[in-house]
């Protein structure tokens, strides 16, 4: 593909000479100074060099198109680049790069272990100031799921009070009912209170497994100990996990805490489902609906929205899963962040075969029901609505076809097709046939060529019949126009439905079935006023272009008696002026200016129009 304005290549192209061979973020703008879309690069000036050649990803070229400037930020590494792209992304939101729909901001679960007692509460703030952060949770009720399973079993706290305090604070109300240790009367020692923390963490991490041997290994050394009171604690933490536990579905027996996505995708919207398997068992789902502009790749999409993800989140996986293959730059600065966050290597790949593909499948299946959701669907007008329960259709006609033939005995033969999506004209699918292999005047025959040059069309370019034809005449109509598209579906090989097809007889407005059966809507009803509509439109159609040919036919012949007139020069005059009264009041002067008559010519011409 090609720019539309090379002036931009050439602006661009002297930045990006000035551009270093180091990481970085770069930003394309708008003529207005607006950013179009930031990207990161491991060298700079490698990456921005790419988008001066030629483009076959039509995104791409779409987006050059839009940009006259760029800026750039150097970093260190391109795990920094990374950090930087996500923030600028979502402080800009640029209309290239993928982005939440409605740039929603998910809610994360927080903890605050930078602080003596922390605490945990749901937040929409980012900011990094030393707590860690579970999430997103892309639905509010799983996030207060989540934060009623920690206040009843590990009971920490949610509130926001300055701890610790020189004198006990007044209880509250999650203190009386056993949903809070109570870290702010005084009574409970930091490494206790601490040691639930860590649990918490252990818990929201998915790690139920490793969590319940300890709390059991604990529970039978308090009991040992004669603590019985603790014992009971633990008892009751290890029961509640158990039961969390029993309900999760298990898919491996290995102990790989894996995030499997699954992608489905329009031209503009995008829907990702994230499975959460943790200890072989699927802990949690998560729904992305996501914008995007036309022409963005899948793995794109999935960068992005790992990119968005785990640069905030503290349960990062050993494994993810994805439908599609990530380039090596891509995947390459992912994989160094997940080290230098939590010094270990994460393994991003596509299974081929076994429970990950069909767990895979089902995260790309729970997308496609996702997205479905999400797609605007058309309203149905009610006139739509009231042809189905009328004709008992097995659902609304959404695009329905009117035919009319146009002649005065055979002459100037003319066929009309109009088109109407959901109630309303699509002139671009009109058509006007005129009429070839039919002499005199025979009706059924016009039609049955017009409905055939038709179909014939529709197939050939792979294009859906209608839902509905209607037919303007009676049972005779109605039977030849059946033939014709019997006929031509026949004649083509292909399997194509037949559309339903009616007569609509004027005088009466009754409506006449292949099988027979007439039926008279209600006056009332707006799928008669519809219908009267394409009626009206198909001879409206019809009629224009039968009045113009034989307007042509009238013109050509009014000059048969004129010497020096042939074929050629008859069509030039009828182009220039239109009609014959048009060329009548046409002064010598004017004549002569078609093409082919000279001024003697004119002069012949006007005086033979004003003789006759």
């Amino acid at each position: 593909m090609f720019y539309e304005n090379p002036f931009n290549i050439m602006m661009l192209k002297d930045k990006i000479e000035k551009a270093p061979e180091r990481p970085g973020v770069y930003l394309l703008k708008d003529k207005k100074g607006k950013i179009v879309y930031i990207g990161k690069a491991r060298n700079l000036k490698d990456r921005l060099r790419a988008y001066t050649t030629t483009q076959e990803d039509p995104r791409k070229t779409s987006l050059i198109n839009r940009a006259t400037d760029l800026d750039f930020i150097v970093t260190n590494s391109e795990v920094e680049a990374l950090i930087l792209e996500e923030n600028l992304i979502k402080i800009n939101k640029p209309k290239f790069n993928v982005r939440l729909k409605d740039d929603k901001k998910f809610p994360y679960l927080k903890i605050t272990v930078q602080e003596k007692y922390p605490r945990i509460f749901p937040t929409r703030n980012l900011r990094s100031d030393g707590s860690i952060l579970f999430g997103p949770f892309t639905s509010a009720k799983a996030l207060r799921k989540a934060l009623r399973g920690v206040k009843r079993i590990f009971q920490i706290r949610t509130c926001n009070k300055k701890l610790p305090n020189p004198s006990p604070l007044r209880p509250c109300l999650n203190f009386l009912m056993n949903r809070c240790l109570g870290p702010c009367q005084g009574t409970v020692p930091e490494e206790i209170y601490r040691e639930r923390v860590n649990n918490v963490i252990a818990f929201l991490q998915g790690k139920e497994n490793k969590l319940c041997n300890e709390l059991e290994k604990q529970m039978f050394e308090a009991s040992a100990n004669e603590d019985f009171e603790k014992a009971a604690i633990l008892r009751d933490q290890l029961m509640a996990l158990r039961e969390i536990m029993r309900n999760q579905p298990s898919f491996f027996s290995d102990r790989v805490a894996r995030d499997i996505f699954g992608i489905a995708k329009t031209d503009t919207l995008a829907f990702a489902t994230r499975f959460k398997v943790r200890e072989g068992k699927l802990v949690g789902k998560e729904e992305y609906p996501l914008t995007l502009a036309k022409g963005t790749k899948d793995s794109e999409i999935l960068e992005s929205l790992a990119r968005s993800i785990y640069t905030h989140t503290f349960d990062l996986p050993d494994e993810v899963i994805l439908p599609v293959e990530l380039e090596e730059e891509v995947a390459e600065p992912l994989i160094q962040w997940f080290k230098a966050q939590r010094d270990r290597s994460v393994k991003i790949y596509r299974p081929q075969r076994g429970a990950k593909l069909r767990l895979l499948n089902l995260a790309n299946s729970n997308a496609e029901v996702g997205l479905a959701e999400i797609v605007p669907v058309p309203k149905i007008h009610q006139a739509n609505l009231d042809l189905q329960h009328f004709l008992g259709l097995p659902k609304p006609p959404r695009i329905i076809e009117g035919v009319d033939i146009s002649n005065i005995s055979g002459k100037s033969a003319t066929g009309s097709i109009v088109v109407f999506h959901d109630y309303y004209p699509y002139k671009p699918d009109y058509r006007l046939f005129k009429i070839k292999t039919v002499t005199g005047p025979n009706d059924y025959a016009m039609m049955e060529e017009v409905l055939s040059r038709r179909v014939k069309r529709q197939i050939k370019e792979n294009k859906p019949l209608a839902d509905l034809v209607l037919i303007d005449g009676g049972k005779g109509q109605l039977s030849t126009a059946i033939r014709a598209y019997q006929k031509t579906i026949s004649e083509s090989g292909n399997p194509i439905p037949m559309p339903v097809m009616l007569a609509f007889a004027k005088r009466t407005d009754t409506l006449y079935f292949e099988d027979g059966r007439a039926i008279s809507i209600p006056a009332s009803s707006p799928a008669l006023k519809l219908l009267k509509r394409i009626r009206d439109e198909a001879h409206r159609f019809a009629i224009t272009y039968h009045k113009k040919l034989r307007g042509k036919t009238l013109f050509l012949s009014e000059l048969d008696g004129l010497v020096g007139i042939g074929e050629k020069r008859k069509v030039a005059l009828i182009r220039y002026f239109g009609s014959l009264e048009k060329l009548k009041l046409a002064t010598v002067d004017e004549i002569a200016k078609v093409k082919l008559i000279g001024k003697s010519l004119a002069e012949k011409i006007y005086e033979y129009l004003h003789e006759t």
